[in-house]
């Protein structure tokens, strides 16, 4: 039976150190992490540089947070989604070698946990050919093989780290809209910005963020729960 932790509020740095620690000393219990950020915040993928694409001299005036994930992939704002970790030991029956088969796994999980928000029109993107771009440094601007696509755009973020002992997988769901105002104050690149509003899909049309939260927590729990 999987584990249930919930570390509630922390800053970015706090949250990410304990998704390490949990990925550090992983057993033979697969585990589920819920947590929040007690500020706006945004992550990045270990090999992403964020002075390249971020204003970080006006991060004070908006009190926004940030730190660096244990995984790789881009930049990810966690103002507007719910972000939750799962974390894999390499015993458990339904651990992959191959790396896409373990984003599929988990994918459909979450995909159980939001479907009945959606019209089930929703597909796991397994291939992707565009050129390199800037957008790739931004988790949310730009969909890629790993994620969940609905109406052509983006639900789903997520990024592997897996160790002799298992993986750590980290996710993101958007739940409403992005602040444009609010994007274009901190990122460097307006096509960032537009990328971000065009390519990502916000399952609730009302902002009531914290509510949203509980209902789509609920739902990965119940999802999860049997592993």
């Amino acid at each position: 039976m999987i584990k249930i932790i919930d570390t509630k509020e922390n800053s970015a740095k706090k949250n990410m150190q304990i998704d390490l620690e949990l990925l550090n000393n992983l057993k033979d219990k697969s585990i589920l992490h819920f947590y929040e950020f007690e500020k706006k915040s945004f992550t990045f993928g270990h090999f992403i540089n964020i002075e390249k694409y971020i204003n970080l001299n006006i991060l004070n005036d908006f009190d926004i947070d940030f730190a660096k994930r244990p995984t790789g992939g881009g930049i990810v704002f966690h103002i507007w989604d719910i972000a939750f970790s799962f974390l894999m030991p390499r015993n458990h029956k339904s651990f992959f070698l191959d790396p896409l088969k373990n984003y599929e796994f988990v994918n459909n999980l979450t995909l159980n946990a939001i479907d009945e928000f959606l019209n089930k029109s929703f597909f796991l993107k397994e291939e992707i050919k565009n050129k390199n771009t800037i957008l790739d440094n931004f988790c949310m601007a730009k969909p890629t093989k790993f994620d969940l696509i609905y109406k052509n755009k983006k639900i789903l973020g997520a990024a592997q780290r897996r160790k002799k002992n298992g993986y750590l997988h980290q996710a993101s769901i958007c739940l409403v809209k992005p602040d444009i105002e609010l994007l274009n104050k901190i990122i460097k690149e307006k096509e960032v910005v537009e990328g971000i509003l065009n390519s990502s899909f916000a399952i609730f049309n009302n902002q009531n963020i914290n509510e949203n939260r509980e209902k789509v927590k609920k739902n990965i729990l119940n999802s999860f729960k049997n592993l």
